[in-house]
């Protein structure tokens, strides 16, 4: 379940890190996964480790491009899953925090259909991070322009313990092999309360997208590397 809303650009641009660039009046997105993810297994491996496999994600994703080639930079996503923060966080530059996630599942016989309400909610350390509830109409896309959701950067931070220097390394990533399915819209309501996002707190609702998707991550290209002295930020 994705959720697209009009934040503050100052903030986007500020939490974007060159060289990406923001895309202006690009919404933000939040989404919520209900999804099955091999770790880099296989598929047979997944069928039969669902207790490793079987993973809910929160995303919120900015809007950016590199040279041209739009895509999302996500600089908060949480997650349910130890074995799936291991691979994103530690080899991709997912910045994935332990979280517990919950969504509203399509009805086993019919799937969704329009009025039916689906509810997302995020929970870290005790304490709400989002909410999201969405009422499925009649609509048939997004009334606004949004990225596809096949191209990601991510940004790893590599410290080294012998002088405390940090190596940042942007990679842009591009999904192959995208299915969607069953897609349903309709407008939704989103509470954010974790500190991190208060910045983007959107001033309105809007519009919400509900779907199955399938794709398969293939190798990141570096984009960028730059390292940073114990006192010096991005």
């Amino acid at each position: 379940m994705t959720v697209v809303r009009d934040c503050d650009a100052t903030v986007i641009g500020a939490l974007t890190p060159a060289p990406l660039e923001p895309i202006t009046d690009a919404p933000v997105r939040f989404t919520i996964h209900d999804l099955v993810c091999d770790i880099g297994l296989g598929s047979d491996f997944a069928a039969r480790h669902p207790e490793r496999t079987i993973v809910r994600e929160a995303v919120i994703g900015l809007a950016v491009q590199f040279e041209g080639v739009e895509g999302f930079y996500d600089p908060f996503l949480y997650c349910d899953s130890v074995e799936e923060i291991g691979v994103g966080r530690e080899m991709f530059g997912w910045p994935q925090l332990d979280s517990s996630i919950w969504l509203t599942p399509p009805d086993p016989f019919v799937g969704v259909q329009p009025g039916q309400r689906l509810s997302g909610k995020v929970l870290r350390k005790n304490g709400p991070v989002m909410d999201i509830s969405m009422l499925v109409d009649d609509q048939k896309e997004f009334p606004q322009s949004v990225p596809a959701f096949s191209t990601f950067y991510t940004m790893r931070v590599l410290p080294d313990p012998t002088d405390m220097t940090r190596r940042i390394e942007i990679f842009q990533s591009e999904m192959s092999d995208v299915e969607i399915h069953d897609a349903r819209f309709g407008d939704a309501d989103l509470t954010v309360t974790a500190p991190e996002l208060r910045s983007l707190k959107p001033a309105k609702t809007g519009p919400a997208r509900c779907n199955a998707i399938k794709w398969t991550k293939n190798l990141s290209r570096l984009i960028h590397s730059q390292t940073l002295a114990p006192d010096e930020w991005l």
